[in-house]
């Protein structure tokens, strides 16, 4: 029995030994993969060792085959080698640098090769660009340099609401960005955007809230987180300069109302031209007639220029200062001759034609015994001791001196005598009209007295 079997293991080799023997004499191609690019390699080798040794390929243990490299590829027709190259992996923000010989062409793969774990946010970059950790490098040969980005951790103070975020940004605006927190240019972050993010941190975001600047011309809207009210023109791109001002003024605080008015101040420097009169002055003129007068020598006026500082606030005058004055022109002083040669005139009256030498308006009023103007009281005595009594005139003392006798013409009083004084109205030409009480008229009216002839040997040329 034991014999029998015997022959029956040396019956199974020897058909084993034969169809080895054949298969090796029969050549084969295989497909074979090498870093994704397909070649045919013709074999007659059992093994995939042995076909990669055909094929040239020498393992090294880093290089991962498929199937396994000691496989029967007895009815195999493809085979896939992925041969190692060299890994640098940068660690940031630590600064270390891992370098790694693998087949692996996974990212998250390799982080986990080298021990480092890959949470979310973490990121990892090639030349500078963002890839997916799950998705195969392409294939090829040389070295693979690849960034891993740890996420740190980002406290975040946005207004009442603190918060933290992890990211692997490079900044912080950049982490900010990342974790979708929307930013207007105004709003203000502490520490500035883009300080580097190399550690944790804590970013404090203010909000720009609106305020209002009031211009002459025009009404601005502005967001901001300014504190002062310069913090706010600054920013609004409108400084102050010169003489302007605000209001509230800019070392001040922003007020509650949240709104600035800002004043354009210009001073300015004008000449003003004032003019100066002249004075005049009077000389007998025996060649014109009697209470005329003609300009011997013509007066002009001077001029006198002022500096006038003038302060303008949008526009609009506020000041204006008088800062110096000189004489451009000096005034021409006038001269003036006074008529002295009377010349007798007639007049038609009710009394007949009546000769006159002088004209003269004035404003009559009348009086009588009682009625003086002082209460119970009455007096016919005049000052020359004639009766008051119609053809009484009363002037002023000034006139009395030179005119008592002097007969005069009224009209609608008719011929009279100056013989009295009155008292007279300031700054007008007057005389009284005498009546008893029995004939009293009322007057109150400018009238022309004339001065009848003759004419008298002292004459004041002007009347007082």
């Amino acid at each position: 029995m034991p014999k029998q079997r015997l022959l029956i293991f040396l019956s199974i080799g020897l058909i084993l030994a034969g169809i080895a023997i054949g298969y090796i004499g029969f050549e084969r191609e295989i497909l074979l993969v090498v870093d994704g690019k397909s070649q045919i390699v013709p074999t007659r080798a059992l093994t995939l060792t042995g076909v990669l040794r055909e094929a040239g390929y020498t393992l090294s243990p880093e290089d991962e085959v498929n199937p396994p490299a000691g496989t029967l590829m007895i009815g195999k027709s493809t085979a896939r080698l992925d041969r190692s190259r060299t890994i640098q992996l940068r660690l940031y923000p630590a600064g270390e640098e891992i370098t790694l010989q693998s087949a692996e062409r996974i990212p998250a793969n390799l982080l986990k090769q080298a021990g480092i774990q890959l949470f979310t946010n973490d990121i990892i970059t090639r030349n500078g660009l963002v890839i997916d950790p799950y998705a195969s490098l392409p294939d090829g040969a040389g070295t693979v340099t690849l960034e891993f980005h740890s996420a740190i951790p980002v406290v975040v103070q946005d207004g009442q609401a603190k918060y933290t975020i992890y990211s692997a940004a490079d900044t912080i605006i950049g982490a900010l960005a990342q974790a979708g927190i929307s930013l207007s240019l105004a709003d203000r972050i502490s520490p500035p955007a883009a300080t580097a993010l190399d550690e944790p941190t804590k970013v404090v975001i203010e909000r720009a809230q609106p305020a209002t600047i009031l211009l002459a011309d025009n009404t601005l809207q502005i967001a901001t987180t300014a504190d002062s009210v310069g913090q706010l023109l600054l920013e609004a791109g409108i400084p102050l300069q010169g003489l302007d001002y605000s209001v509230p003024a800019e070392d001040q605080p922003l007020p509650g109302s949240r709104q600035v008015r800002v004043v354009r101040v210009q001073d300015e420097i004008a000449l003003e031209q004032k003019p100066i009169p002249f004075k005049s002055s009077y000389q007998q003129d025996n060649e014109t007639e009697l209470d005329t007068s003609r300009v011997i020598t013509a007066g002009e006026y001077g001029i006198e220029v002022s500096r006038v500082r003038i302060r303008l606030e949008d526009g609009l005058e506020t000041e204006r200062v008088a800062e110096a004055a000189w004489v451009a022109k000096e005034p021409q002083d006038q001269l003036v001759g006074y008529g002295t040669q009377p010349v007798v005139k007639t007049i038609d009256t009710p009394n007949g034609t009546l000769e006159y030498w002088r004209a003269v308006n004035v404003f009559a009023t009348s009086y009588s015994p009682c009625r003086l103007g002082i209460p119970n009281y009455c007096n016919t005595q005049t000052s020359s001791g004639a009766q008051l009594q119609k053809g009484i005139v009363a002037v002023t003392r000034a006139w009395y001196s030179w005119m008592r006798g002097q007969q005069v013409y009224i009209p609608g009083y008719g011929i009279a005598v100056i013989a009295d004084v009155g008292g007279g109205i300031p700054g007008r030409y007057w005389v009284d009209l005498g009546y008893t009480d029995a004939d009293f008229k009322s007057w109150a009216s400018n009238v022309t007295m004339y001065f009848l002839t003759p004419v008298p040997a002292a004459i004041p040329w002007i009347l007082p």
